[in-house]
């Protein structure tokens, strides 16, 4: 279970003091493990925010998003590592929306209610309000809110994670935080 607190900067802070870059160059498998222990967390959790479905499904698309990744990276195709493997984890994350879309969209509901992908425990009651918001947001607002106050992106660098224009960026964040507002002041009245 990877635990929610601290911020993606806190993280990357302390991955890349922990570990030597040389060994994370390292076509071995060695350099693979340690490159997966240094981001594997913060992947984790930026694809959690941005899926609508479980803990499970956000660790399964940061362990693709690495796995793809991790070749370019240690041929040198890659310059900086974790801006590389966002933009991977947002498309895998992209694309297993999609992918779960359309198998809803063909495959008849049997039993009962789906279940939320909020089945670990928070911390703070806040947090667990905030986070079913987050997710009851359409998936482009949703990744537009979490690339630019999570993830600390400017709007340009959402823009060119998300492949749409700096306008865009902005609207559709504008629209993402009016929403968001709105979601969890009526959860605050009930």
């Amino acid at each position: 279970m990877v635990a929610m607190a601290g911020s993606a900067r806190e993280v990357g802070a302390q991955t890349s003091a922990d570990v030597a870059a040389t060994e994370l160059h390292s076509a071995t498998p060695a350099g693979f493990d340690a490159l997966f222990d240094a981001h594997f967390a913060r992947a984790v959790r930026l694809a959690w925010l941005l899926a609508p479905g479980d803990q499970g499904g956000a660790e399964d698309a940061a362990a693709d998003a690495i796995a793809r990744v991790w070749p370019k990276w240690a041929k040198g195709r890659v310059e900086e590592f974790w801006p590389y493997l966002r933009l991977a984890v947002v498309n895998q994350v992209r694309g297993r929306g999609r992918r779960l879309a359309i198998a809803r969209r063909y495959e008849p509901i049997v039993g009962g209610a789906a279940t939320r992908a909020d089945d670990f425990e928070l911390a703070i009651v806040d947090r667990a309000l905030l986070t079913d918001a987050l997710h009851a947001l359409p998936d482009r607002q949703r990744t537009a809110v979490v690339l630019r106050f999570y993830e600390d992106l400017s709007e340009a660098e959402c823009a060119r994670v998300m492949g749409c224009s700096l306008g865009t960026v902005k609207s559709t964040t504008s629209r993402g935080l009016a929403a968001l507002r709105a979601l969890l002041e009526t959860s605050r009245d009930d």
